[in-house]
């Protein structure tokens, strides 16, 4: 729950940033995959986290989440859409659309979010929050992620980087 308080106070910050102008494009390019292996939120929701370029762990020792790269990636080869492919076949039930990129942000939108705001709990919804903003801010130039969905009791929208993450 405290990680909840944080990462909303956090939101309400960071959303009150706006960046506008044109689209960018992104360079195209292939990523390697590794073996998949399903793990289950804290709501038994399947995740297949070596299709993600980052994943979040709950590390139960030290009482907090552990993000991990599980691959290295080139970011002049990577686009948007194939990050946000990988994400929608990693996480059931919470499915990223792409909407543009603007200076160093990506704007994604998640049409149907109530699996991820109502149904992975809290540490689910952060898990996915924190390893989809580590593999989008893989991508040339991009330092943020505006993510546009309908707030919910375990997450709210609003503009996300890196730091919003570190323990």
């Amino acid at each position: 729950m405290r990680y909840l308080k944080i990462l909303c106070g956090l939101v309400i910050a960071i959303s009150s940033c706006n960046n506008s102008s044109t689209d960018a494009d992104t360079a195209a390019g292939d990523t390697t995959y590794l073996p998949t292996e399903v793990v289950t939120t804290a709501a038994e929701v399947p995740v297949r986290i070596n299709n993600l370029i980052w994943s979040a762990s709950y590390d139960t020792a030290n009482q907090h989440v552990v993000l991990k790269q599980q691959r290295k990636v080139n970011p002049d080869t990577l686009t948007a859409e194939k990050i946000i492919n990988e994400i929608n076949n990693s996480w059931d039930d919470v499915k990223l659309e792409y909407k543009k990129i603007s200076h160093d942000t990506i704007y994604v939108a998640i049409p149907q979010s109530n699996t991820l705001t109502q149904g992975m709990g809290s540490s689910g919804a952060y898990n996915y929050m924190s390893s989809t903003t580590f593999s989008l801010t893989e991508l040339k130039n991009v330092r943020f992620v505006n993510f546009d969905f309908v707030e919910g009791d375990h997450m709210a929208p609003g503009t996300m980087k890196r730091a919003d993450f570190k323990q």
